[in-house]
């Protein structure tokens, strides 16, 4: 038995414990032998530390479960961190039983760590292996559980994660529709950011005003040193994508929530607009730094009033939809992430059950804050007349995208993504 033989039986060993099953076969044990024949077909002439990094980059991947972590972004990408470290010294210890010196070793925990990533060529072939086994066997799955709207960001970090041979070979060997195949044809997307563009809805009646609040919106962020140029862009403004936008920046979507606008509406106003590879960001109703921000905001409000925020009843309005769970969904998230610190949390939407005018009944010691990023006719007159006609007395808080402190936090988030962006 040869060394790779050795390596390769003791990490199917460890991957048929898996109690997980696809297809009647343990999960990891089918993962690991689809990776090896992805990197055959692809990298016929791998040398062993490759075919080792292949074969068992996820070793025992279900012992160390997601819910083991947060349920938000920091939590994945912690998660996500620990795996690749525990898979890194779980191979190195299976490498050291099969013989295997100190340099190969240290090449497996880097490919498995993904250091280097982008600049060391066997760690950018381990990367290519992992989406072209995520395309041919995963992908499908995942299109069949994930709203449509969730695609398109999926393909688009896949894309940018392979090779510009990879890519080139995805395109030929998939077939994929337009909008996923114009991730591959663009290359590295971006190589260089130079500027962030702030998007929001704006007022198709009258688009001048929330055109002119979004530029001072980009204004204010470009204050915090995001590191990038910022400008600001309504949809209702003809002129303001195209102005703005191009190929080689990230949008800031000042939207509340995730799904068709900013999942397929959104990326094709871009390409309309002739900026078909500007990346899309998460929108500010998912920004790490928000739930922090209600709070900080709920607290000033209580004090003010002389109450204790444990005793403090919140109401949070958003903008709901009968076509979409979106924003229900975000704002119901948040709503029980807010819960440990106020006696209440109580939600009411503009346009779907509970509404606001109902939730918005019978509360005491309560302060109203809507779940906007921007004021505009839902937070003017919807809100009010709602609140009025729930007889609400609390105090009636700015939409939370007014903040003060929102400035700092998406030139956080927006830095943040351009550091991402270049590794």
């Amino acid at each position: 038995m040869t060394r790779l033989d050795h390596a390769f039986a003791a990490i199917d060993a460890a991957n048929a414990q898996d109690p997980n099953l696809d297809e009647g076969k343990p999960a990891n044990l089918l993962y690991g032998q689809r990776m090896t024949a992805e990197q055959q077909r692809l990298f016929p002439q791998a040398d062993d530390v490759l075919r080792i990094a292949c074969r068992g980059q996820h070793i025992e991947r279900w012992t160390l479960p997601r819910s083991a972590f947060p349920m938000n972004r920091p939590g994945y990408l912690q998660w996500r961190q620990e795996q690749g470290r525990r898979h890194a010294e779980r191979i190195a210890g299976i490498m050291t039983d099969a013989g295997y010196d100190a340099d190969d070793i240290d090449r497996a925990r880097r490919m498995l760590t993904k250091q280097g990533l982008k600049r060391d060529p066997q760690v950018q072939a381990l990367e290519d292996v992992i989406c072209f086994t995520f395309i041919r066997w995963y992908l499908g799955d995942f299109m069949a559980a994930l709203p449509d709207d969730k695609m398109p960001r999926i393909i688009e970090k896949t894309a940018r994660k392979m090779s510009d041979e990879a890519r080139a070979r995805a395109l030929a060997e998939f077939p994929m529709p337009e909008n996923f195949a114009r991730f591959f044809r663009e290359g590295d997307r971006p190589q260089v950011v130079t500027r962030a563009v702030i998007v929001s809805h704006g007022q198709p009646g009258d688009p001048a005003p929330q055109q002119a609040a979004i530029e001072a919106l980009a204004a204010e962020v470009a204050r915090h040193s995001p590191g990038v140029e910022v400008m600001g862009a309504t949809l209702a403004d003809p002129e303001a994508l195209p102005r703005t936008c191009r190929s080689d920046c990230i949008i800031y979507p000042m939207f509340m929530a995730e799904g068709w606008f900013t999942g397929t509406e959104l990326p094709r106003r871009l390409t309309g607009a002739g900026a078909p590879g500007a990346h899309i960001m998460r929108p500010f109703g998912t920004d790490p730094g928000l739930p922090d921000l209600v709070v900080e905001k709920a607290r000033q409000a209580a004090e003010a009033q002389g109450w204790a925020l444990p005793d403090t009843t919140l109401l949070l309005s958003a903008h709901g939809s009968q076509r979409s769970q979106a924003s229900f969904d975000i704002t119901t998230a948040l709503a029980e992430r807010l819960a440990p610190h106020f006696a209440r949390v109580v939600t009411g939407f503009v346009e779907q059950e509970p509404f606001i005018a109902e939730a918005a009944k019978g509360l005491d010691r309560a302060i109203s804050l809507p779940l906007f990023a921007l004021k505009a006719e839902h937070v003017l007159d919807d809100l009010p007349e709602a609140l009025d006609q729930a007889g609400f007395t609390g105090p009636r808080l700015d939409p939370i995208g007014l903040a003060p402190e929102v400035p700092a936090m998406i030139a956080r988030s927006i830095a943040q993504e351009v550091s991402s962006l270049k590794q």
